[in-house]
């Protein structure tokens, strides 16, 4: 009787913990068979794990090795075990431990987003190594033919000389785009409180970007349906936003074409969820085929590398536009159609 009393006792206590385990958590006897579970790992496995073998659930040979090897050596394991649910890769990191002398326990903890932020750091410096190797590589080519085949040859020299400045100020364009997207990520979850009347800034922000414009002829034509309008803003992020757009209008969008900035009188948006107003910037381009548009404020993609360099991107400018956006508790969307253009919309909130 009192050991039936303290197995019982003893069911209730890993029932209890098992149920107040945040992460799946399965119970196996040294018999190899499950003894008890909690909702998450029925959740998981299916509702049916319990009096089943180990490997009739968990079918991997990494965890079945694994929980093997603790049984017999009571010694704790982990291992990576990588599954597939609604056809989306999950990582869980399995740890598997003796909890007494009868049972060991293991748990499945959701690594997935941990993961994901790895690769995405792996990416970026693997891309940010490639997008300052070119450069630098055609730079020291030049230098190497000038200090050789070309030593005595002026024209050669200056012509090879001006390609080099033009590498060098590549690379100062991706290091200062570099610089403000580490800036705008870390300020991200910090509002700006300050007013600022965006009419007037829309206006001051064309002016300055006039010349870049006049290069390929292209015009800009101001809509705006409201004279002033005061929101929460930083003015230099946002000013960076709007050059930004109008600067990629003018680069992809081709040459002598109008630039439309259209600004919206503030009403309810349900991308919001409150009022606020919509600025589009729309260009009369080639336009951008659909599969390419999710993708767009990615770091470093680009829908024609080749013709991106060529006009000087540096492949994060709507990265950092993605990222002010977020910071103002805005919404950005990208709307574009092939052989007739592409419009740019920002959302900002009027109130707070």
């Amino acid at each position: 009787m009192n050991k039936l009393h303290d197995d019982r006792e003893n069911q209730l206590d890993i029932d209890n913990f098992l149920g107040a385990l945040p992460l799946p958590g399965v119970v196996i006897g040294f018999d190899e068979i499950v003894h008890f579970s909690n909702n998450a790992a029925q959740e998981l496995f299916g509702e049916s794990i319990e009096s089943r073998h180990y490997i009739t659930v968990m079918r991997d040979p990494e965890i079945s090795d694994a929980i093997e090897t603790v049984i017999q050596t009571r010694e704790t394991k982990a291992v990576r075990w990588i599954t597939t649910i609604s056809n989306v890769d999950i990582v869980f990191d399995v740890h598997i431990a003796a909890i007494d002398s009868q049972h060991i326990l293991a748990t499945f903890k959701d690594s997935t987003q941990v993961e994901k932020s790895k690769q995405l750091r792996r990416d970026f410096v693997s891309n940010v190594s490639h997008e300052l190797k070119t450069p630098l590589t055609s730079i020291m080519g030049f230098l190497e033919t000038i200090q050789t085949v070309a030593k005595s040859d002026a024209k050669a020299q200056e012509r090879f000389l001006s390609i080099m400045s033009q590498e060098a100020h590549r690379m100062d364009r991706l290091v200062n785009d570099l610089m403000s997207l580490n800036r705008v990520e870390n300020e991200e979850r910090s509002k700006p409180s300050k007013q600022i009347d965006l009419v007037k800034l829309i206006k001051t922000t064309i002016q300055s970007i006039q010349p870049i414009c006049a290069k390929t002829k292209n015009s800009i034509n101001f809509e705006n349906e409201v004279a002033s309008v005061f929101i929460s803003g930083d003015s230099d992020q946002l000013k960076q936003v709007i050059s930004n757009l109008i600067e990629n209008a003018s680069k992809y969008g081709g040459r002598e074409k109008e630039i439309k900035l259209i600004l919206r009188k503030p009403v309810y948006q349900s991308l919001l969820r409150k009022e606020g107003l919509v600025l589009s910037v729309v260009d009369q381009g080639p336009g951008i085929q659909e599969q390419h548009i999710p993708r767009l404020t990615e770091r470093f993609y680009r829908v024609d590398d080749h013709r991106s360099r060529e006009v000087g991107g540096t492949g994060l400018g709507l990265s950092i536009v993605k990222h002010i956006v977020n910071r103002h508790r805005g919404r950005l969307r990208i709307e574009s159609e092939v052989e007739k253009g592409t419009s740019v919309s920002i959302f900002l909130p009027t109130e707070a």
